[in-house]
């Protein structure tokens, strides 16, 4: 006898190309799971918070939201950080691999791909992280914290190490990563990105800026209750401290 509906795992698939969906969905609900499809990556963004899947399975290269988005979005939700995933992708290189499994990604499945080594690695995903690992979470504990963080700059996607940032701003709704003489944009909003930074070295001094308080060259009083920071970046960044953060940074370093 199979499992009953209820006890069924469910998994969303991301992905725009009908012809990969339906076969994917074939094989998947022969297997015994409900499979649900989203058609691009902000439908599927919808789909997770209705559908609250067990696995996601989600393509790449996808109009609107791309697949990048969506995971980065995902594990930066406390709702949804622990979904698995599995990124499916016509993309076949070390690099994309690595940015994918650094970003929180599962495991990774290059496009052409057999439907029977799809099923297997849903299986293998779902037995070691899948219901069970939801289940113990524990709600009260942090966002897990980044090591690297996925940055663009053109159409290059590159890795950049925590140490390396001196501080984070906002540029529309994506934040604007700065190493000591780089720019690079983000697929993360600061305020997702202040989740999962070890708040032992960085600090939001205002609504749009993080600072990495090690990049710290020396803290300026401008009145009584009105800081900035400047950095040992190469342009030696000026970067403002809000009323409000400047009581909760003087007390963070005694001064």
């Amino acid at each position: 006898m199979g499992e009953s509906r209820e006890e069924k795992y469910r998994i969303l698939l991301i992905e725009d190309d009908p012809a990969i969906s339906n076969v994917v969905e074939l094989n998947l609900r022969l297997d015994n799971y409900d499979v649900f499809l989203a058609a691009d990556g902000e439908e599927g963004l919808k789909m997770v918070k209705e559908v609250d899947p067990d696995l996601v399975i989600l393509d790449v290269m996808m109009p609107k939201v791309d697949g990048w988005q969506v995971l980065m979005r995902l594990k930066a939700d406390e709702e949804t950080r622990d979904i698995p995933v599995i990124m499916l992708t016509a993309i076949d290189d070390e690099q994309s691999k690595v940015i994918g499994l650094r970003g929180g990604a599962d495991d990774y499945v290059p496009k052409p791909f057999s439907p029977l080594e799809l099923a297997a690695r849903v299986k293998v995903v779902l037995d070691r992280v899948g219901r069970a690992r939801r289940a113990s979470r524990d709600p009260g504990r942090e966002a897990p914290r980044l090591e690297q963080v996925p940055v663009q700059k053109g159409d290059t996607i590159k890795l950049i190490p925590m140490e390396d940032i001196y501080y984070i701003d906002t540029k529309l709704e994506y934040a604007n990563l700065h190493t000591y003489n780089e720019s690079y944009l983000t697929t993360y909003s600061l305020t997702e990105l202040e989740k999962m930074l070890d708040r032992r070295s960085f600090f939001r001094t205002h609504r749009s800026f993080i600072v990495n308080l090690k990049k710290v060259n020396q803290i300026v009083r401008l009145s009584r209750n009105s800081l900035i920071v400047t950095l040992t970046d190469e342009k030696e960044s000026r970067v403002p401290v809000s009323r409000r953060q400047a009581s909760v940074l003087r007390e963070m370093l005694g001064i």
